[in-house]
């Protein structure tokens, strides 16, 4: 018998340190990073309640078999006096359906043996309001009953529902349908003034078995919802990728195993302890986890809280030393990175060398760059002036020698050329979309290295640079600029830094365009200092990128840990 109290204060350190990333499905508080520990260590806790290993037997409990029959007898009553369907007699469950033994006082039943009533749910006439809520799959959530989501069926309609319909307390309801809400189950309780139906894409399981948390239980264990899983041999599902389907069928003929009454309740009482250790453990390491974030924000805060390069330095020092233990996350050293960005954009990372020049040279010569470049219909004029630069739009501390104008004054973006996959042909040019590299291409519609900025989509306002030789789709933008005045690599920091996404349009599909970028207030340095920000902010990113490239080999070595430990009763 595993004893998984002391599994689990023995290896907290496994338990919590195994992460992964969060998907939407399965069950979890959300985030954007489970516990994969804790993950494994639920999952094994219902693996051993259903095996008979989480619990003692009891020498006085007993066996299942002794009251199989009283469970017939039960059922033959109910369905003689018409308060239960008469289910279709099915062989025995044979050793070729089943991947483990049971204890000598339990057995295997199929689940129409110990339920009165297993049946999808209806498809119901909804109304804005009414007597009758309809529950769906969306109201079945993983430990949570989330009755908001209910609507309501018609009155007119209800002559249409026996009484069997209603939902009752101990009535398991299971997801039917949906990917990523199928398998999902959950035994509820009904309040005495509550009216409640299921719609049907929801299976409702009504027991007889005497604890249908035990079922419940089972329904929920690795061995079950895996074969919810695409590909499974022994899927429990139907249908195609986008619209799966358990059949009710499949329901009634599932393998179910019985342990003696008493146990079932030692086992349900048992799951739920261990579960409340789970939260405690889980809420415990999440708190740590945003503590960890919040001491990260704050150390982060001191450096770009710095008034001059000095000050920087300072602070830099300080924050080397605690650098094992802050940036410890992939969370973590993704802020360390934009925070780098961020200084090197304000001119605190490099020791400014004295110019004689004026930024206004600067300036001059790149509207100079823009009226040949019109003339030479490379770019279009301008359709509007921008406006002049108020001084609160300024930063506080400007650095010397930089020129401070709208982000239109010196760039100018124009979408590229549509190409879809389909007109795509076999070749060594890369298609730049709003991500990046799409596909090849056997043609060029750009021959200069340049940057390309997503338009449009998830990814709109994202930045690239192409080779010399690129095509860029109509999903992203072409930018030009004059080389000589801007460095490429300092401008793609530039917009990078900027964050072009922020002013995207409010409209269902993320687009941006220049009308909403142009405006934008920059600082541009003299290209001696561009070129020696680029070089700092690149170093300072290897050092990043070196954090990041040791993570996936700790949280995979944590991960193998857990699932050794969990494998315990394989």
């Amino acid at each position: 018998m595993t004893d998984v109290n002391q599994l689990i204060t023995e290896h907290l350190d496994i338990w919590t340190s195994a992460t992964e990333k969060k998907s939407s499905a399965g069950r979890g508080n959300g985030g954007a990073v489970s516990l994969y520990g804790v993950k494994k260590l639920r999952a094994l806790i219902l693996e051993l309640a259903v095996r008979g290993k989480l619990v003692p037997p009891d020498d006085i409990d007993e066996p299942s078999l002794s009251y199989v029959n009283e469970i017939a007898r039960v059922k033959n009553e109910l369905v003689r006096h018409g308060k239960a369907k008469k289910f279709k007699k099915l062989p025995d469950v044979s050793t070729n359906e089943i991947s483990y033994g049971l204890p000598d006082n339990w057995t295997w039943l199929r689940l129409q043996d110990v339920a009165t009533y297993i049946q999808r749910g209806k498809s119901p006439k909804y109304a804005d309001e009414g007597r009758v809520q309809t529950v769906s799959q969306k109201c079945v959530q993983w430990g949570r009953f989330d009755l908001e989501k209910a609507r309501y069926v018609s009155n007119e309609s209800l002559d249409a529902y026996g009484p069997e319909r209603f939902l009752r307390s101990g009535d398991i309801l299971w997801n039917s349908t949906g990917t990523g809400t199928v398998g999902r189950v959950l035994a509820i309780s009904v309040d005495h003034d509550e009216q409640l139906v299921a719609d049907s894409h929801v299976t409702v399981i009504r027991t007889i078995s005497g604890c249908p948390r035990f079922v419940e239980t089972f329904l929920s264990s690795a061995g079950i919802q895996d074969r919810f899983e695409s590909g499974h041999e022994r899927s429990l599902v139907s249908g195609s990728t986008n619209q799966v389907e358990l059949n009710t069928s499949t329901v009634l003929a599932l393998p179910v195993p019985l342990p003696p009454l008493e146990e079932q309740h030692r086992i349900v009482a048992k799951v739920d302890e261990l579960m409340v250790l789970c939260d405690a453990l889980e809420a415990q390491a999440e708190d740590s986890l945003k503590a960890h974030q919040i001491l990260v924000e704050t150390s982060l805060a001191t450096l770009t809280n710095s008034q001059s390069t000095e000050d920087l330095t300072q602070n830099w020092t300080r924050l080397e030393t605690h650098f094992d233990t802050l940036f410890t996350t992939e969370t973590s050293v993704l802020s360390l990175k934009r925070t780098i960005l961020e200084l090197g954009l304000r001119g605190l990372l490099e020791q400014q060398a004295p110019t004689s020049e004026p930024a206004s040279a600067r300036m001059m010569r790149i509207q100079s760059w823009r009226e040949e470049a019109v003339a030479n219909k490379e770019i279009r004029a301008p359709k509007k002036t921008l406006v002049e630069i108020e001084l609160g739009e300024l930063p506080k501390i400007q650095p010397k020698g930089w020129a401070w104008t709208r982000l239109g004054n010196i760039i100018y973006i124009k979408s590229g050329d549509g190409l879809t996959s389909k007109n795509m042909k076999e070749g060594n040019i890369p298609v730049f979309g709003g991500n990046g590299i799409t596909g090849w291409h056997d043609n060029a519609n750009i021959n200069r290295p340049t940057i390309v900025i997503g338009r449009v989509g998830y990814y709109c306002g994202s930045v690239h640079v192409t080779p010399e030789k690129a095509w860029v789709t109509d999903n992203a933008f072409e930018t030009f600029f004059d080389q000589s005045e801007i460095s490429l690599d300092f401008l793609a920091l530039l917009l990078t830094g900027t964050d072009l996404k922020e002013n995207e349009n409010a409209t269902a599909q993320p687009v941006i365009s220049g009308s909403k970028i142009y405006p934008i207030v920059i600082g541009l340095p003299p290209v001696e200092e561009q070129l020696r920000i680029v070089d700092k902010v690149s170093a300072l990113f290897m050092l990043c990128e070196s954090l990041l490239s040791a993570f996936p080999r700790k949280t995979e070595k944590a991960r193998q840990l857990a699932d050794t430990l969990t494998s315990k009763i394989h």
